[in-house]
Formats: structure tokens, C-alpha cells, sequence
């Protein structure tokens, strides 16, 4: 449980899945839509670490539907601070 919304929940042992950069969701026929780092990548990986090639999938809008890649984005989020 965290007291502030700018505290980490937890902290990943080698950094964040994406190092807290910005994700792109990426629909993959079968699989559903799934978070991915923002950088290009010849195997795009899931914060979820689910992974897949480029021909497999298309980015699309929104937010995933992968509850794991979402929470990882609601996590990476930048909050906004100051009092409540």
C-alpha cells in the first residue's frame, strides 16, 4: 500500500520494464492489445513480457486490454504532485 499517489508501489530489481518511458499499445491479432516501450524494437516486448515480431501486430489507440501491461502503465504513470 502506498500513502501518496507519488510513491512507488514497488520497485523493479533492474528498473522498470520500459525504464519508465512512455508505451505504445500494440494490438496483436489473438492475443489482444498490450503495452510496449516507445522505442522501436525488431521484437516488440510487452510490459507483461509477452513479445511478438513487428509483421504480427499493429500499434493502435488507447489503452490495453493486457490487465498485467496496464497495471505497469498505471504504476509508470507520472502523477501530479502538491497537496490533496
Amino acid at each position: 500500500m502506498r500513502c501518496t499517489t507519488t510513491e512507488a508501489a514497488y520497485t523493479w530489481p533492474h528498473g522498470a520494464p520500459y525504464d519508465g518511458g512512455t508505451t505504445v499499445t500494440w494490438n496483436v491479432p489473438g492475443y489482444g492489445s498490450l503495452a510496449a516501450t516507445g522505442a522501436s524494437r525488431r521484437w516488440p516486448k510487452a510490459l507483461c513480457g509477452f513479445s511478438w515480431t513487428e509483421k504480427e501486430g499493429h500499434t493502435v489507440t488507447g489503452l490495453p486490454d493486457c490487465r498485467e501491461c496496464l497495471r505497469e502503465v498505471q504504476l509508470g504513470a507520472e502523477r501530479p504532485r502538491g497537496a490533496w
